[in-house]
């Protein structure tokens, strides 16, 4: 009998790439920070805001929306980052309004250190509990919807 083999990613392997990716795009922002003048640092925030954005759609609709019914730990963490959705989408608002670049640079910071620890629970945590509780067959599925979502070509 041949081994089962299994194809197509699954969604939280495709969140985590973009992990890496939105953290590299950090780390080069923040390495010119320093420098920005108001409307840089407000297009930089632009920037962030548009894969946080994508990033947390895909979470709260794909992943998060898959879950049903959680046990009361899961449900809690849970809560927790759709209220760090929240705070960051709080911040960019912020930083498109802002008139002074000192403070354009503090918020930006912020919502950076937010991210990153955002991700870091997601890693530790939400993700192993998540691979548990809807299996990898599921998240497979969901990873071909996502690639469909983002207007991806999945290997089979």
């Amino acid at each position: 009998m041949k081994p089962v083999v299994q194809t197509g990613a699954d969604l939280i392997d495709l969140l985590l790439g973009e992990h890496g990716c939105i953290l590299a795009l950090m780390r080069h922002q923040e390495r010119r920070m320093a420098r920005m003048s108001l409307r840089e640092l407000q297009e930089c925030g632009a920037a962030l805001e548009a894969v946080l954005q994508a990033h947390a759609v895909e979470e709260d609709q794909l992943l998060f929306g898959a879950l049903g019914e959680l046990p009361p730990a899961v449900r809690g963490t849970l809560d927790a980052m759709y209220g760090e959705h929240q705070e960051m989408r709080a911040l960019l608002e912020e930083l498109r309004g802002q008139r002074e670049a000192v403070r354009a640079r503090a918020l930006l910071a912020r919502l950076m250190e937010l991210a990153r620890e955002h991700f870091a629970v997601e890693e530790r945590v939400l993700f192993g509990l998540v691979r548990e509780w809807i299996g990898s067959v599921r998240l497979r599925e969901l990873g071909s919807h996502y690639a469909g979502r983002r207007g991806m070509q999945l290997p089979a």
